[in-house]
């Protein structure tokens, strides 16, 4: 079991998780399989980085501007330093954004080209693209950009989320969070960058770091994994550590080990001695997991709640697992600043644990794009694959939900909330974590059980709905029947056509939304989420992409 001592006396060290799952020889040989073979090409190289802008320049040629920026992207993060490589890529991604009409992004990548040595020969084309670019922006029509705002002042204490809003413990002792006023639907009561967050494939669509992405991602001078969205993103604290750390080159399994990694750096990073961190731990997780907290803005007390957060049905570590955490252990310590801090027996046996707890935290609590990449011929429509996941902690105060009055979401690393039906002074805020209102009682209720270890007993479960009258009344709304008659997966190519929706979504739900749920409701609240999801997308698409916790 995590955390368990070998004796209860004073000063005893914790148990040895490898020895007791077969000792660590057993365990190196169980993960030897998962290695980067001798030889792999994770290295910068100019051969590599021509290929890459080679191959977007024929999807460019095809108007498959997405493709494009993905290989020349690509070209970037394996482009040598000083190459011309880095300037030709700038430039050739700067015309994949004129198409889009991203005239901002266009205009910082032409200087981002001219900043790394465009060749002067060519820089009358690029200086025509500047000119195309400004008169596109003088001349209007620019695809709205969104971005994503608390629609309320900020709760002084709780930075990330609205004033409007208060979290409270319930008759039994579990969190609930509740209206301090009234709330429209559409509004954004929460706005949260994740404390945690991991890139597992398609490294030039998301910032390493915070995971913007269709942004002007600027690649790691040193490796070929990470590009970033700012100066500040590309001088973080910890990517001197991870810089070119790659424990396999499969990238699910190398996410599920690394984003480990990079917690528990995360957490080493935030205290000036090892005792330090051993103190704080230990402390956090004495506490009451239940005590309402007091404050939201700082590392610290960020990282108790992250401690605090659930770990899922089963906490041991059987030997699978125990192989995760063997690998991350191993990588950490091959570190010298983190081997140097790890150097007693005690420290050690503490970080085994400290790794198995992320590993859980992480497993039970992460958000993540989840997807089908269209230009991998080794994946299927069957075979999902995680893109990135991050961790947010302000969800762990809300109720779950079949029948949720909120919507939960990720926009470039942020989780964001938003009402999808009219919520009064003094109701709760609930929101569905697996998303699962359309599918049979027993199987949903299976479900929840199964990955979230929830009892769930909202009127959807209970078999509580609307009245005949009230669904024939939704049933008969002009705006219920244009919902129903135009919404398919279709819509998020029409703009136009994705606004109206919106629209009527709304003021349906402005309406109706506070009657017992039932089937109609719960067809225009999934609209309306699809349709917010498309929002936060940006109406781009890569391969086919879902958001799940």
């Amino acid at each position: 079991m995590l955390w368990q001592k070998e004796t209860k006396k004073k000063g005893g060290l914790y148990v040895d998780v490898f020895e007791l799952n077969g000792g660590h020889k057993l365990l190196n040989e169980v993960f030897r399989p998962l290695r980067s073979p001798e030889g792999s090409t994770l290295n910068k190289n100019d051969s590599t980085s021509l290929q890459n802008r080679k191959e977007g320049n024929e999807q460019f040629g095809r108007d498959n501007w997405n493709d494009a920026m993905e290989m020349y992207n690509a070209s970037l993060r394996y482009a040598e330093n000083g190459s011309k490589n880095i300037s030709l890529a700038y430039a050739n991604r700067s015309a994949c954004f004129l198409k889009m009409k991203r005239y901002n992004e266009c205009l910082i990548d032409v200087e981002l080209a001219k900043e790394a040595g465009y060749p002067v020969d060519l820089m009358p084309k690029l200086d025509r693209r500047k000119e195309d670019c400004l008169k596109g922006m003088a001349e209007g029509g620019a695809p709205v950009k969104f971005e994503p705002k608390l629609d309320f002042k900020p709760d002084e204490h709780f930075p990330c989320m609205a004033n409007v809003l208060k979290i409270n413990r319930d008759d039994g002792g579990e969190f609930t969070v509740i209206a301090k006023e009234d709330i429209d639907v559409g509004q954004t009561v929460i706005l949260e960058k994740a404390f945690i967050a991991y890139v597992f494939m398609l490294y030039g669509w998301k910032c390493n770091v915070c995971l913007k992405e269709h942004v002007n991602l600027m690649p790691c001078e040193k490796c070929t994994s990470a590009m970033f969205c700012s100066k500040e993103c590309q001088g973080n604290s910890l990517h001197k550590y991870e810089c070119g750390l790659r424990e396999c080159n499969d990238s699910q399994m190398n996410g599920s080990i690394m984003r480990v990694v990079r917690s528990c750096l995360m957490a080493i990073d935030m205290f000036s001695t090892i005792d330090e961190l051993i103190n704080f731990v230990e402390h956090s997780l004495k506490s009451d997991p239940y005590q309402t907290p007091t404050v939201l803005s700082d590392a610290k007390s960020q990282y108790k709640i992250f401690m605090n957060l659930p770990l899922g049905p089963d906490s041991t570590i059987p030997q699978n697992i125990s192989c995760i955490v063997f690998e991350v252990y191993r990588m950490l310590l091959n570190i010298p600043h983190v081997k140097a801090m790890f150097s007693s027996e005690k420290s050690r046996r503490f970080l085994m644990h400290l790794i198995g707890h992320h590993y859980y935290i992480l497993e039970h609590n992460s958000t993540g794009a989840l997807g089908h990449v269209s230009n991998n011929p080794m994946v299927t429509q069957s075979d999902p694959i995680f893109i990135s996941t991050q961790v947010g902690l302000i969800t762990r105060f809300f109720r779950h939900s079949c029948a949720p009055n909120l919507f939960v979401s990720t926009f470039h690393g942020n989780t964001v909330i938003t009402t999808v039906r009219p919520i009064k002074k003094g109701d709760q805020l609930m929101y569905s974590h697996l998303m699962l209102m359309t599918e049979p009682t027993k199987k949903r209720q299976k479900a929840l059980w199964d990955r979230k270890r929830i009892i769930c007993t909202c009127s959807l479960c209970n078999g509580v709905s609307a009245s005949t009258a009230q669904r024939k009344q939704l049933t008969s709304d002009p705006d219920f029947q244009y919902i129903v008659s135009y919404f398919d997966t279709t819509l998020q190519n029409d703009q136009t056509v994705c606004k109206t929706m919106a629209d009527k979504c709304k003021q349906f739900l402005q309406k109706y939304g506070r009657i017992l749920w039932c089937e109609e409701l719960g067809k225009v609240v999934q609209a309306y989420i699809y349709l917010i999801n498309i929002q936060y997308r940006g109406l781009i698409k890569i391969g086919s992409i879902l958001h799940i916790d």
